[in-house]
C-alpha cells in the first residue's frame, strides 16, 4: 500500500515485510507498481528515475516498461539481444479511498476480493484532504499498532500532550457498547472520554455540541478507520498498517472531513494542524506500544487480561484467529 498523494511521475519506494515495491504514475495518470529489484544485479529500482516513460535502474541504466519487461540495456552489444528473463514483476494495483492498493500474489495470482467499501467516507460533505495525509513508522508489530488504533480507553492517559489531559473530576468508567460484525469488518461507536481538551479538539468543541462521539471500523487484514464527531463537525482518519518487519509497521493515514473543505487559507491551515497533531499522537502512541511484551499479539491464548471496555479488541482477536485458521486450511 501507498498514499495516492505520494505517488507521482518519479519512482516511490513501497516497503513491506516481504521485500520492496516501486510505484510511479504514467503520463496518463495511472499508477504502476513493480517489484523493486533490478533483474540485472539486484539494485533497488526505487533509487532510479523515469526516462522515455520507462523505469530506469540507477546502477547500469536498464529500462523497464509498465509490464515489467526490460526494453533497453545501454551496454548491450549490437550482436546481443535483451534476455527474455530480463524483467521485473508488475503487480495489480488500484486506487481507492486515497490509497494505492496492491495485490501481492500468493496462492492466487490475481485479486480474489475487491477493495472494501468504507461507509464513513461516503457521508454527506465528507472530503479527502490530500495535503493532510501522513505516514509514521511504529517500532512495533502491526498487530500491536492496529490494536492501539481501535483501543477505546487509552486516550485520556496517553494523549495529554496532543488531545487533552485527564480531568481528575471526570468519570472515566466506560459505558457498554456493541460491536457490529461482517465476515471482514468490525464497527463500533462509543462516547468520548477525554477532558481538559487542547489543540484541535478544543477548537472544535466550542459551544454546547450534544452529539459528541467516536467510532472505529476495522477491515481485515490491516485497515482501520477512526471517526470523531463533534456536533456538526466530523473528522475521519483511514489508516493502513503495513508490516515492514517483525517490529516495525508503516502507518499510512488519509484524512477527510465535512468542514473547512474549500476555503484556501483556512483549509491549508487546518490541514497543517491535522498533520502536526497526527504526528504528535503517533509519537505518543509509539512511545508506549513499542514497550509492550510480547511484541506481537497472540490472537488466541494470550495472557493479556481484557475487560468489558476492551470488547472491540476481543472481537478483533477472535476475527484474526478465525481468519488465520481459515487461511491455513486453504
Amino acid at each position: 500500500m501507498a498514499l495516492s498523494s505520494a505517488v507521482n511521475h518519479q519512482p516511490l519506494a513501497i516497503p513491506f515485510e516481504g521485500g520492496e515495491l516501486v510505484a510511479n504514475r504514467t503520463q496518463q495518470g495511472s499508477v504502476v507498481v513493480r517489484r523493486a529489484r533490478c533483474a540485472h544485479r539486484g539494485c533497488s529500482l526505487s533509487g532510479g528515475w523515469i526516462k522515455n516513460g520507462h523505469l530506469t535502474c540507477p546502477y547500469h541504466g536498464w529500462q523497464y516498461d509498465d509490464s515489467g519487461q526490460c526494453v533497453h540495456i545501454p551496454a548491450l552489444r549490437q550482436e546481443e539481444s535483451i534476455p527474455a528473463r530480463a524483467r521485473v514483476e508488475a503487480l495489480p494495483a488500484q486506487e481507492a479511498h486515497g490509497l494505492v492498493w496492491v495485490w501481492i500474489a500468493g496462492e492466487h495470482a490475481q485479486p480474489t476480493t475487491g477493495v472494501e467499501a468504507i461507509p464513513e467516507l461516503e457521508l454527506p460533505g465528507m472530503t479527502h484532504q490530500p495535503s493532510a495525509d501522513l505516514s509514521y513508522t511504529f517500532q512495533t508489530h502491526f498487530s500491536r499498532s492496529i490494536e492501539n488504533g481501535i483501543d477505546p480507553t487509552h486516550a485520556p492517559f496517553t494523549h495529554g500532550g496532543s488531545i487533552g489531559k485527564v480531568d481528575t473530576t471526570a468519570n472515566l468508567v466506560f459505558p457498554t457498547y456493541e460491536v457490529a460484525q461482517t465476515e471482514r469488518t468490525l464497527f463500533s461507536r462509543m462516547p468520548i472520554k477525554v477532558k481538559k481538551l487542547r489543540g484541535i479538539a478544543k477548537w472544535l468543541l466550542r459551544g454546547d455540541a450534544e452529539d459528541i462521539y467516536k467510532a472505529y471500523r476495522f477491515v481485515y487484514p490491516n485497515l482501520l478507520l477512526s471517526l470523531v464527531n463533534f456536533g456538526r463537525f466530523t473528522l475521519v482518519s483511514l489508516q493502513a498498517h503495513v508490516p515492514t518487519g517483525g517490529t516495525s509497521t508503516l502507518m499510512l493515514s488519509t484524512n477527510s472531513r465535512n468542514f473547512l473543505r474549500n476555503k484556501p487559507l483556512l483549509t491549508s491551515w487546518f490541514n497543517r494542524v491535522t498533520v502536526k497533531t497526527g504526528d504528535k499522537i503517533a509519537l505518543e502512541d509509539d512511545d508506549v506500544i513499542k514497550t509492550q511484551n510480547p511484541p506481537s499479539v497472540a490472537f488466541k491464548g494470550s495472557n493479556d487480561i481484557l475487560v468489558a471496555s476492551d470488547l472491540i479488541l476481543i472481537e478483533f482477536r477472535k476475527m484474526m484467529s478465525k481468519r488465520m485458521q481459515t487461511n491455513r486450511k486453504e
